[in-house]
């Protein structure tokens, strides 16, 4: 936390923002299952042995951040002998996926995706069938965005603030000292919401820098509302392990080993943690792939024999698997899939 703080000092403070981007999950390329449902619905427009259809997800290159409203753009290549079709475009939804049915088959195409007047890399498709093609916008090097949530009158922390980005669906929700961290925030003008019970919700825009470093701060002013009677049930889960869904994926998958920091406590540091877990270090004596926070810990400077240097009072919480079980919003984070057949995925989230 204190190297965290120094960070901050340096940077643009006041007008707050920070948080966690929730990545909605994308199909996994070549599952026949899903394959099919494209083709069932190109079906229905009379002639399946000449028409397919592609699909996928809009994100930004870095963050992976799905990106609603982009537009695809289909171009057909000249063949000889043959008529060249016109171009389609498509936009995707609000989850940033895109769809386009009634292509001609055994012909190939150039997809290119286009986000405000930036636009993606061109894609190749061979038309042999339907299939399923992500495609990626460069939107500029993330930023490290920290936003604080303060009481106006007397500038207390605010536990609990509701926190809503727009165009783009990222949330999150401030934690006991009123903060919450985006740690990959594609750089945009966004609309920014805050919201909490008692307080009059603010609405703002903001502007993310590429590659910037930055605390905002917004204070909220108390409003007094008539609400009916309120059933609280208190689950003592970690507020950012809850939104990163580590607590769906440890319900959901059995043969893995989960840890909050509780849990974690008789351990000295990240060191001891993987020389005493079988669950760490015999179990999984594969090829692992280390995330820190989501990402490949090796580009944050970190391995599995430095792993100790981490400071372990900011640790959150520890998940270990086989990589087939990972869920798609884990294993979309990581640009090289190929280690799914024999990989074990260690993530590591902290503060």
């Amino acid at each position: 936390m204190n190297g965290r703080a120094s960070l901050l000092r340096g940077c643009a403070p006041l007008l707050a923002l920070a948080a966690t981007g929730a990545l909605a999950p994308s199909p996994v390329a070549g599952q026949e299952e899903e394959d099919e449902g494209i083709l069932r619905i190109c079906r229905q427009l009379g002639q399946a042995e000449l028409e397919v259809g592609i699909e996928g997800t809009i994100r930004d290159d870095e963050s992976r951040v799905p990106l609603p409203g982009a537009t695809v753009r289909i171009r057909y290549e000249a063949a000889q002998g043959m008529p060249t079709p016109e171009a389609v475009r498509v936009e995707a939804d609000e989850r940033g996926r895109y769809q386009a049915c009634g292509l001609e088959a055994f012909r190939e195409i150039r997809v290119r995706p286009n986000y405000r007047s930036r636009r993606g890399k061109e894609r190749r498709v061979e038309l042999d069938r339907s299939r399923f093609v992500d495609l990626e916008v460069d939107l500029g090097d993330a930023a490290f965005v920290v936003l604080s949530v303060v009481d106006a009158a007397d500038g207390r922390p605010v536990a609990g603030a509701q926190i809503d980005f727009s165009p783009l669906p990222v949330s999150g929700v401030t934690d006991t000292l009123g903060r919450v961290a985006f740690r990959s925030m594609p750089p945009l003008t966004y609309g920014l919401r805050v919201a909490h019970i008692g307080y009059a919700p603010v609405e703002t825009e903001i502007n993310v820098l590429t590659d910037q470093r930055a605390e905002f701060r917004v204070e909220l002013n108390t409003r007094a509302i008539a609400l009916a009677p309120i059933a609280v049930r208190v689950t003592g889960r970690d507020p950012f392990l809850l939104t990163s869904g580590f607590y769906e994926r440890r319900q959901s998958i059995e043969d893995g080993y989960f840890a909050t920091h509780p849990e974690l406590d008789q351990f000295i540091h990240l060191g001891q943690v993987f020389q005493f877990k079988r669950e760490l270090s015999v179990r999984y004596r594969r090829n692992q792939l280390i995330l820190l926070n989501g990402r490949p810990a090796g580009r944050l400077g970190f391995n599995r024999r430095n792993l100790s240097e981490l400071r372990f009072d900011t640790v959150r919480g520890i998940e270990a698997y086989r990589c087939s079980e990972a869920p798609p919003e884990i294993m979309n984070q990581v640009p090289n899939t190929q280690l799914l057949a024999n990989c074990n995925l260690i993530a590591i989230w902290t503060y």
